[in-house]
């Protein structure tokens, strides 16, 4: 046995390492063509920058002839040559000004001047002076002599002529420049005037050509048109014959030995007619390839030595487990049973008597198949299975054939059972169930499998050959023949959801949630109602009406009392929104919050305590949100609104026996007031005399103005009873500055004038003394 397990052993373990020489083969190859890649892409590179400087060095050199245009075809510039000589004084100020406005036009132009050969004058946007004295002392070429500068950028015609020269600075160093000529007037080589002499800093070329890879270890040359030499990056700005033949054509890259050493060599022509080249050592490119390589050598040892270790230990690894399998297996002895070949037949027959047992505990799983297969259709319509658990011989192990392609599902959701239950029991709910399920299973017969999905729901999954009209018509009748027999005969209201057919086993859990969709819905339809889901997916609302007008109704109402209107505005609200069952219930339950939301505004501004209003001592959003219907949330509302209108009433009672008794009270102290009216009352309390008037009698049943006079009346008698007292000192005590006035009310009231009052009073004492 030792032996075989150290033959299995070796056999992965020389896999292992077979598999690994093969990616070790491959890298070495390619590491084999590493230098010419590196070399290539390096060229590609180096060209690719190349030509980026040259388009920006292109599109400076178009604006620098721009520039010359410009200056060459100023008006005030092109007399200096068709004026006379004595009126051209006034005109040489004119055009150093004029060449003050186009000084800084471009960045790329370091300074330009304007030589008139006729007057030997150079007219710069400084000054104006002779041509001796600009080039040898005010502006000298250190690179070039006055005679050069004459014969070189002075004579002949030029345009766009290009030199590579020297030129001062404002820190008294000089600075490589390229003076470039345009002479004078434009398109006259016959008859030329004048030159204009640009000078372009050099520095501002080199500055675009550092961002090329490997420009300080290499070599930059720009050469004009003309094959002159006008930027480089070292002191040489002569080329050999046979580089220049290398560089003919417009642009490329190849190899190039310079005195015995190999140079990478890139160049492309510009629109302008220069050339930009490129000469690197190919040392400078290869020697980061060389390092890598050494390092590839020594990674590919290393690897090497420890792909091997690691290949041991994954055959250890791997052949670990087959030894572990085999003494578990047998029990924990050491050598296998006789007869035995090696492990793996070991391991075979096992697996058979394995099967075997496995056989006989599927015959034992049989009586629990009712459960599996409930779980799975549960899975299924929640969308916990997997394409691998839905195969024919899975769905037979669990007893589950769907023969057809297409998938529906019906969802019976129980409102009310109260009328066939006896009690509130778990007994009576799950005979609820039992009946449900067995009634259900019944009538589906083979097109489908009945499951629950929650303690009051089922889920009814149909399998049809098709969704056309038929089957539709078929599944309605199923619908109808169950809900007939559960709301007749066992007197309980169930609400039925559908779902839309889909072809596919996997679509089981999408028409599961189309049928929850719909089911949601039973808020706007109401209970024990059918909800099919191709009926409302697609609705044609997508708001509510809620404006804020009738908001602002609902509020004023609110704060009134009138609860009448308040219940005329939410059954319009209600009749608009749910009416026409085209709002899905999302919008429902947020128009029915919004409707709280305004009743809760009115409480809050009311200061109605919550333990007051807060039906039942429950949470009013809560109510909304669990309220089964669009009924019941109307109904909840009211029920609030009933509630404020009527604190509102009942506070409304109690202010207004507070304001009457303050203004009963106060006729009682002014009553002697000549001034005191039903005017002056209801300013006195803030009030309008109507509505004063209007409160005071509901309150008591009579006028302010009769009871002031009953007030005064009744103190009139008592001071008709003084002795000595007159009857307009009496007048005047009770409110009136007359005694004619306090006469003819006195006597309207009683029915006697005061005076007779008086001996009645008197001739009474004297009875009563008598």
């Amino acid at each position: 046995m030792l032996l075989r397990r150290k033959s299995i052993f070796l056999t992965l373990w020389l896999s292992y390492i077979l598999i690994l020489l093969i990616p070790v083969s491959g890298t070495f190859v390619l590491y084999t063509n590493m230098e010419k890649s590196m070399v290539d892409n390096a060229n590609r590179s180096n060209l690719a920058m190349l030509e980026q400087a040259r388009q920006v060095v292109d599109s400076n050199l178009q604006e620098l002839e721009q520039l010359g245009i410009q200056i060459a075809t100023q008006p005030k510039l092109q007399t200096l040559w068709t004026l006379k000589d004595s009126e051209k004084y006034i005109q040489y100020e004119e055009a150093v000004r004029a060449l003050k406005t186009v000084r800084h036009g471009s960045p790329f132009v370091d300074d330009f001047y304007i030589y008139l050969r006729n007057e030997d004058t150079v007219i710069s946007p400084n000054l104006k002076t002779d041509a001796t004295t600009f080039f040898t002392t005010l502006y000298p070429l250190p690179g070039m002599s006055l005679d050069q500068v004459r014969s070189k950028l002075l004579t002949g015609y030029h345009y766009l002529s290009y030199w590579p020269t020297s030129a001062p600075s404002p820190d008294q160093t000089t600075k490589n420049v390229v003076a470039s000529a345009i002479s004078l007037p434009l398109g006259e080589s016959s008859n030329v005037e004048g030159t204009l002499i640009m000078l372009i800093n050099e520095q501002q070329i080199l500055d675009l050509l550092k961002g090329i890879q490997w420009v300080n270890s290499g070599s930059m040359f720009i050469l004009d048109a003309t094959g002159q030499v006008i930027v480089s990056t070292s002191s040489q700005y002569k080329l050999s014959p046979s580089l220049l033949a290398e560089t003919e054509n417009s642009n490329g890259y190849k190899s190039y030995d310079v005195e015995g050493k190999p140079q990478m060599l890139s160049y492309t022509t510009g629109k302008s007619g220069w050339k930009y080249i490129s000469l690197v050592p190919k040392s400078v490119v290869l020697e980061r390839v060389n390092e890598m390589k050494t390092w590839a050598l020594f990674l590919l040892v290393l690897v090497v030595a420890a792909g091997s270790a690691a290949a041991y230990w994954m055959a250890y690894r791997s052949y670990s487990p087959i030894r572990d399998l085999v003494y578990s297996l047998n029990k924990g002895k050491s050598d296998p049973r006789p007869g035995i070949a090696n492990e793996y037949e070991f391991i075979r027959n096992s697996i058979a008597e394995s099967v075997a047992e496995g056989k006989a505990l599927e015959q034992q799983l049989a009586g629990h198949l009712p459960v599996v297969r409930a779980t799975f259709l549960t899975r299924l319509l929640k969308g916990e299975v997997e394409q691998a658990e839905i195969t024919d011989d899975s769905l037979a192990f669990m007893g589950v054939d769907l023969p057809h392609p297409y998938l529906g599902v019906i969802l019976v959701e129980v409102d009310d059972s109260n009328e066939f239950r006896m009690e509130e029991s778990d007994r009576d709910r799950a005979l609820v169930r039992f009946i449900l399920f067995n009634l259900s299973s019944e009538l589906i017969g083979n097109s489908g499998y009945v499951t629950e999905t929650d303690s009051n729901r089922l889920a009814l999954l149909l399998n049809v050959p098709d969704d056309s009209e038929e089957t539709i018509r078929n599944r309605d009748a199923l619908i109808t023949e169950l809900k007939d027999i559960i709301e007749g005969r066992f007197r309980m209201k169930i609400t039925i959801a559908t779902s839309s057919f889909q072809s596919g086993r996997l679509e089981a859990s999408r028409c599961y949630n189309e049928a929850l969709n719909a089911l949601d819905y039973r808020i706007i339809h109401g209970i024990s109602s059918v909800i099919h889901y191709n009926e409302i997916r697609i609705q044609e609302r997508t708001y509510y009406h809620y404006p804020m007008e009738i908001e602002a109704q609902i509020i004023n109402c609110l704060k009134s009392g009138e609860y009448d209107q308040v219940e005329r505005l939410l059954n319009e609200l209600y009749k608009h929104n749910m009416g026409t069952r085209d709002t899905t219930p999302e919008l429902g339950k947020l128009l029915f919050l919004n409707l709280l939301s305004t009743v809760l505004k009115v409480t809050n501004a009311l200061k109605i305590d919550e333990k007051q209003w807060q039906v039942g001592a429950a949470d009013p959003v809560k109510l909304i949100i669990n309220s089964t219907s669009a009924d019941d949330m109307l109904k909840k509302v009211k029920e609030l609104c009933l509630f404020i209108c009527n604190s509102v009433q009942e506070a409304r009672s109690e202010h207004n026996e507070r304001w009457n008794e303050r203004m009963k009270t106060y006729i009682d102290e002014h009553y002697g007031d000549h001034s005191l009216s039903l005017t002056s009352i209801a300013e006195h309390f803030g009030m309008t005399p109507q509505y004063m008037s209007g409160l005071f009698k509901k309150q008591y049943g009579i006028n302010v103005t009769d009871y002031m006079i009953e007030v005064r009346m009744k103190e009139a008698k008592r001071w008709l009873e003084v002795p000595g007292m007159t009857i307009l000192q009496v007048a005047e005590q009770v409110g009136y500055s007359t005694d004619i006035g306090f006469i003819r009310v006195f006597k309207k009231m009683e029915g006697i004038t005061p005076g007779k009052y008086r001996e009645m009073q008197q001739r009474s004492d004297n009875l009563k003394d008598s």
